[in-house]
């Protein structure tokens, strides 16, 4: 732990975020994606899986105070952030209440992002799957939640079930592609699946 906390300090994405009064750097992955592929271009609607600290939906509410976000997570955002964020404190794995809460509020979204990951135990294949059952419950929302033309950004750490997630969320979109931003530590698993239009 102290090595990574050595490594952090002089992370060049975390010391900007640092600097500039961003909540984390994973601002800058959303960032460096969004300019690439214009991925909010005309959205309005957003659901941001996995939302604490809130560097994601910081990143849609600088770019667009207009946009709408819906956040979900087991953790609050502890940042006041300036526009339109209504989170909740809700487990991903209790499908029966997030599909009661946007029942309920007739919620469907423009885009779903998730950077949701599991509390890493040091055991590589155990948090692998652990990754792709979070990733995978991200992207079955598409299905019922993510407007027609919509996009979807999902976080996996690389393993054997990746390709299936991949497969799973390509049936859904126009085109799909896997990205590796330049904020995300190179030595890392961590990927991310795009989908652009869904079908």
């Amino acid at each position: 732990m102290k090595q990574w906390y050595k490594t952090r300090k002089k992370d060049p994405f975390y010391l900007k975020a640092k600097k500039n009064d961003i909540i984390s750097r994973a601002y800058y992955k959303l960032e460096e994606i969004d300019k690439k592929y214009k991925l909010f271009k005309s959205q309005k609607k957003i659901l941001d899986v996995g939302c604490s600290p809130g560097g994601w939906s910081q990143y849609i509410l600088k770019k667009n105070p207009k946009n709408k976000i819906v956040g979900i997570d087991l953790l609050p955002i502890d940042h006041q952030l300036e526009g339109e964020l209504m989170s909740y404190i809700m487990d991903l794995k209790d499908t029966s209440a997030i599909e009661k809460l946007f029942t309920k509020s007739k919620y469907t979204f423009d885009s779903i992002i998730s950077d949701i990951a599991p509390n890493t135990s040091g055991n590589q294949f155990l948090d692998q799957t652990n990754s792709y059952n979070l990733s995978m419950l991200s992207a079955q929302l598409i299905e019922k939640y993510l407007n027609k033309g919509g996009n979807f950004l999902v976080k996996n750490f690389q393993g054997e079930d990746t390709e299936k997630l991949f497969k799973f969320i390509k049936n859904h979109f126009c085109k799909t592609l896997y990205i590796k931003p330049a904020a995300s530590d190179k030595k890392s698993k961590e990927i991310y699946i795009l989908g652009l239009e869904k079908k």
